[in-house]
């Protein structure tokens, strides 16, 4: 089956839908939804992502992180949660970070929610996207993504500076 992706222009507006294959040329913008999911500890969950992955393998990201079919951001991410960790709660907009470098790229709407003690023991992560899962202190990724960003995706790294610069507190459920 032929996945189609939307394809965006410089501003984010609908240009159309394009094989999945064709935006790995990096000659298209797509759109992607992100999501902070944090626990009752205030620790948010991320993924380290599988080695097959074709963009960025082996980096950590955030816990969801899906690329927009034929649907909005919110539809994305009401569809990505379950099929990535395995759980669904009310979730709201965070913002959008334009991750485009000489026409390609993608704009990522990110996206937080908080779950239960119960939900954070039930999350389970797909295999195909990811090797595993961990809970981290907001501080401590911070701390990690200025001292090692070439462990994490871009779109993880300017979403955590952007929280952190402009107060995290403001972000949070």
């Amino acid at each position: 089956m032929v996945e189609l992706i939307t394809e965006v222009d410089k501003n984010d507006n609908f240009l159309g839908l394009r094989e999945r294959e064709e935006f790995y040329s990096g000659k298209h913008i797509h759109r992607a939804a992100q999501l902070i999911l944090l626990n009752p500890e205030n620790k948010m969950l991320i993924q380290k992502r599988s080695p097959q992955k074709r963009w960025y393998p082996d980096r950590y990201t955030y816990s969801v992180s899906g690329t927009v079919a034929d649907e909005s951001y919110e539809a994305c991410m009401k569809r990505e949660m379950l099929e990535e960790i395995g759980i669904s709660v009310p979730f709201r907009t965070l913002f959008k970070i334009p991750c485009i470098f000489e026409s390609k790229g993608a704009f990522h709407t990110v996206f937080s929610a908080r779950c239960s003690k119960k939900l954070a023991n039930s999350v389970r992560f797909d295999p195909e996207e990811a090797v595993y899962v961990e809970w981290i202190e907001l501080e401590e990724l911070h701390r990690a993504v200025k001292t090692e960003p070439q462990k994490y995706t871009p779109s993880l790294r300017a979403g955590i500076m952007k929280i952190f610069q402009e107060g995290y507190g403001r972000f949070l459920f």
